[in-house]
C-alpha cells in the first residue's frame, strides 16, 4: 500500500462511518486527524495547539482541504505532496476574518455534519471520530517501527551521556535537540532526578541538578504517530530497594503486555495488573498514577480504567506505564495475533527477564553507570 492507497483506504473508512452513523459529511480540524487522513502529513503551527493551519471537509465522494492563502502552498507541496490529486481546495484570503468559516459553511450547507472540533450547526463527535484511527495500517506500522527504534536509540544514548551536575533542564535540552534532529517532536518530555522522582509522577523538568538518579520520560511524535517511553539511570551502585521496586514494576508491566491480546477488554487488563501489583506487595500503588492505555495519534487515545469496555484489536498500539514510587516501566507495544511486539526495545539496554505463563518478557532495568 503506497501513500495514495492509504489515503483512499481511510476515505473509505470515512464513507462507511458516514453511512453507519447517518451523516452526510465530516469536518476534521485537529492535527491528529489531519496526520491520520493524509498518511503522515503535518499541518501544525503552534506547538501547544491541537488544531493546525488547515481543515479537511470529507463527504462520501470528496475530500476538500481548507486553508488560508498564506498556508496553502506549503500544505500542498510538503504536507500533501503526492496525495494532492485526491483533494479539492478552498483557499480564503488570510485577511478575511470569516473566510475559513464561510468556506466550511458553504461546503456543509443543508447537510448533517459531524466534526472533531466544536462548530455551530455540526454535531461534535470527537471521540467517535477518533476510533477511525485506532487500528493501524501496514504503512502506519512501518512508520511506527522506525519511530520506536529511533526514539529509543536517542533516549538511551542520552541516558549514557548525562552527568551528575547537569540540571534537569539541561538534560531536557539535550534530549529534545537530539530528537528534533531526527525530525521527532517531543510532545511530552519529563525529567526528574533524585528526590523529585519519589515525589512526583509527572515531573516537568526543573533547575534541580542530577546527583545519582534520573528518570527520562517521553512522548514523541512523527507523522502524527506517538511513541511513549521511559528509561532510568543510576550513578554508582543502585540501592537494593530501587532494584526490587523496578523488578516489581517490570512484573506489572509484563502482566499488562501479556494480557494485551485481540479480544481482551481494557478494563480486564487493568484489573489483572492490579492483581500483579498486589502479588508483588504493592496493592495500592496503581491508585497513585494512571496506568496508560491505547496510543496512536495522541499520547493516550484512551486511558484504561477498571470498568473500561474498549476491546483490544490487532494492529493497535498501547503504552502501559506502571509506577511504583521511584520507579517506572514503559515501552510502546504493537498488538499482534500472539505476543505483542515491543516497538521501543533496542536490545542495547539492561533488561529484566520476567516470565508470565511460560513466556519471557524483557522489561527495562535501571542502567547503572
Amino acid at each position: 500500500m503506497n501513500r495514495l492507497e492509504e489515503v483512499r483506504h481511510k476515505h473509505a473508512q470515512i464513507k462507511n462511518f458516514l453511512e453507519e452513523h447517518h451523516f452526510d459529511g465530516m469536518l476534521l480540524g485537529t492535527n491528529a486527524n489531519f496526520s491520520w487522513l493524509t498518511a503522515g502529513g503535518d499541518d501544525h503551527l503552534e506547538i501547544i495547539e491541537k488544531t493546525g493551519s488547515a481543515m479537511i471537509f470529507a463527504t462520501r465522494n470528496n475530500l476538500t482541504l481548507i486553508a488560508g492563502n498564506n498556508e496553502m502552498p506549503r500544505l500542498k507541496n510538503e504536507a500533501l505532496g503526492e496525495i494532492e490529486p485526491l483533494f479539492n481546495f478552498e483557499m480564503p484570503a488570510w485577511y478575511d476574518p470569516r473566510g475559513s468559516a464561510d468556506a466550511v459553511n458553504k461546503l456543509a450547507g443543508g447537510m448533517k455534519i459531524c466534526a472533531d472540533i466544536p462548530w455551530d450547526g455540526m454535531l461534535f463527535e470527537k471521540n467517535l471520530i477518533a476510533e477511525l484511527r485506532f487500528v493501524m495500517t501496514e504503512n502506519e506500522i512501518s512508520r511506527y517501527r522506525w519511530l520506536g527504534q529511533h526514539t529509543a536509540a536517542v533516549v538511551e544514548a542520552v541516558a549514557r551521556e548525562i552527568k551528575p551536575g547537569m540540571s534537569e533542564h539541561e538534560i531536557e535540552a539535550l534530549m529534545a535537540g537530539r530528537l528534533l534532529a531526527e525530525q521527532i517532536f517531543p510532545v511530552v518530555l519529563l525529567i526528574a532526578t533524585d528526590d523529585r522522582i519519589f515525589k512526583y509522577r509527572h515531573p516537568i523538568p526543573s533547575e534541580k541538578k542530577l546527583e545519582k538518579f534520573a528518570h527520562l520520560v517521553l512522548c514523541a511524535r512523527r507523522w502524527g504517530l506517538v511513541i511513549t517511553f521511559t528509561r532510568c539511570v543510576h550513578f554508582g551502585k543502585t540501592p537494593l530497594e530501587l532494584i526490587n521496586k523496578q523488578e516489581a514494576a517490570a512484573f506489572v508491566d509484563a502482566t499488562f503486555i501479556s494480557q494485551t491480546r485481540p479480544g481482551a477488554l481494557a478494563g480486564h487488563i487493568l484489573n489483572n495488573a492490579k492483581d500483579a501489583y498486589a502479588l508483588k506487595g504493592y496493592p495500592d500503588e496503581w491508585q497513585n498514577h494512571h496506568q496508560g492505555g491505547l496510543t496512536g495519534y495522541e499520547p493516550r487515545e484512551y486511558i484504561a480504567y477498571s470498568d473500561s469496555t474498549q476491546i483490544v484489536q490487532k494492529n493497535q498500539v498501547f503504552g502501559w506505564n506502571p509506577t511504583i514510587q521511584g520507579t517506572k516501566s514503559e515501552d510502546t507495544i504493537l498488538v499482534t495475533d500472539s505476543i505483542p511486539e515491543i516497538l521501543t526495545q533496542t536490545n542495547q539496554w539492561p533488561y529484566i527477564d520476567v516470565e508470565i505463563q511460560g513466556q519471557s518478557y524483557k522489561r527495562p532495568a535501571i542502567l547503572e553507570r
